[in-house]
C-alpha cells in the first residue's frame, strides 16, 4: 500500500499475546536435555549461552518427551494440534475482548510449526465464535517473516472494506521439532527457538491516528534459499540455519531500506523505532552496527529475544508489543519492523506511532 492521501489508513485496535504453561530456563534445558545429547561437544554449553536467550515457553517439556527415545512427525502433529487451540485460543481471545467481534470479516493466520486440515485458523474462528462467512486465509510454510504476510492481508482487506475489522494471528511451536542431531547449527537452532502465539485486530481510523501501517516492501534474495530451510522429515521438521545469514542480511540492508522508505520521503535516520525480528544475536548486532542505531532502539528487540526466545512469526508482533507497553512511542514518531526467513525473504513495514 503506497503512502499517499486517503481518509482512512490501516490501524491497530488490539494486540496481545500468549505462550505454553511451561517456562524453562537455558540451564534447566540443558542440564536435562543437551547435556547429554552433546556431550561429545565440548563447546555446545557456550554455543547455547551465546544466543542470549534466558529462558522460552515450551509447547511440552522436551525433557521428558525425547528421554523415551524417537518422536514421529505424527506425534508432534498430533501435539500442535492440541497446543495451536488451547494457548492460540488464548491469545485471539485476549484481542477480540478489547474489540467488537462483530465487526471481524476477515481472519489471517501463519504458522509454519505444524499442519491440520482444515487448518487452525478454521477451528480458531469457530472456538471465538466469529461469524460463519468470516474470509480465512491461512498462511504456511514462510517461517520467521510470515507476520508480515498476514498483516498484509489485513491492509489489502481493509483497503477493500475499509468498515470491517480483521483479526490477525501468528502462533508457532517450534520445540515440538527437536532433533537429536550432534551439530553445531542444530546446537544454535536448539537454543534459539521458542513457542508463543501473537494475535491484533487492524481497522480502519483516520490519517494520524493511533499506530497506523504505512507502506510494506518484500525482497527476495534469489540466490540465497539454501541458508535458511524447513523441510519435514519422518521424525520431525529438520531446519537449517546458516552462521552466514547475518552477513548476507547485513550486505543487503541499505539497499533494502531505501525501498521501504524511500517512496515515503524518509531515511533510516528519521526512524526514531527499530523492531527487529531477533533471529538471534548476530543478526540483530550487525544490524545495530550498520545503521548506527542506540542501545535503547533495540531494547524491545532484546528484551523479546532474551524472555522467548525467537517464536518464528510472532516474534516481530511479541516485539510491537513490548515497545507499546514499555517504550510508549510518542504521536507521529516513525518505526521500522524487520524480519528476514525463507528464500531469503526480508519483509519490513513502516509505522507512524
Amino acid at each position: 500500500m503506497s503512502e499517499t492521501a486517503s481518509a482512512t489508513r490501516p490501524t491497530l485496535l488490539a494486540i496481545g499475546s500468549a505462550f505454553p504453561s511451561l517456562p524453562l530456563t537455558q540451564e534447566e534445558v540443558y542440564e536435562g536435555l543437551f547435556k547429554q545429547w552433546y556431550a561429545s561437544l565440548p563447546n555446545a554449553e557456550r554455543i547455547i549461552r551465546q544466543t542470549r536467550v534466558r529462558r522460552r515457553f515450551f509447547a511440552w517439556d522436551p525433557r521428558e518427551v525425547f528421554s523415551g527415545g524417537p518422536v514421529s512427525t505424527g506425534q508432534r502433529m498430533e501435539a500442535f494440534e492440541r497446543t495451536v487451540l488451547e494457548v492460540g485460543g488464548r491469545s485471539v481471545s485476549g484481542v477480540l475482548e478489547q474489540v467488537d467481534r462483530k465487526r471481524i470479516g476477515s481472519f489471517a493466520m501463519a504458522s509454519c510449526s505444524g499442519y491440520v486440515g482444515p487448518g487452525p485458523d478454521y477451528f480458531l474462528a469457530r472456538q471465538q465464535g466469529l461469524g460463519s462467512s468470516v474470509r480465512r486465509t491461512f498462511v504456511g510454510h514462510m517461517g520467521c517473516f510470515a507476520a508480515f504476510n498476514v498483516l498484509k492481508v489485513a491492509m489489502d482487506s481493509l483497503a477493500a472494506r475499509p468498515e470491517e475489522h480483521v483479526l490477525v494471528n501468528c502462533s508457532e511451536f517450534s520445540s515440538l521439532h527437536y532433533r537429536p542431531e550432534v551439530d553445531p547449527e542444530q546446537v544454535v537452532i536448539h537454543g534459539l527457538f521458542g513457542d508463543a502465539s501473537a494475535s491484533a485486530v487492524l481497522g480502519s481510523a483516520p490519517d494520524g491516528e493511533g499506530v497506523q501501517f504505512l507502506r510494506t516492501h518484500t525482497e527476495q534474495l534469489w540466490d540465497t534459499h539454501e541458508l535458511m530451510t524447513w523441510h519435514v522429515r519422518d521424525d520431525g521438521f529438520h531446519m537449517r540455519l546458516s552462521p552466514f545469514v547475518p552477513f548476507v542480511i547485513a550486505e543487503h540492508i541499505d539497499a533494502y531500506l531505501e525501498k521501504l522508505l524511500g517512496p515515503a520521503g524518509l531515511k533510516p535516520s528519521d526512524v526514531k523505532h527499530w523492531l527487529i525480528h531477533p533471529g538471534g544475536p548476530k543478526i540483530i548486532e550487525m544490524l545495530a552496527r550498520k545503521l548506527e542505531l542506540k542501545e535503547e532502539q533495540l531494547r524491545a528487540t532484546w528484551h523479546v529475544l532474551s524472555e522467548y526466545g525467537n517464536c518464528s512469526s510472532a516474534t516481530v508482533l511479541l516485539v510491537l508489543e513490548e515497545l507499546l507497553k514499555t517504550d510508549k512511542p510518542q504521536r507521529g514518531e516513525y518505526g521500522v519492523m524487520l524480519a528476514f526467513g525463507p528464500g531469503l525473504t526480508a519483509e519490513g513495514l513502516l509505522l507512524r506511532f
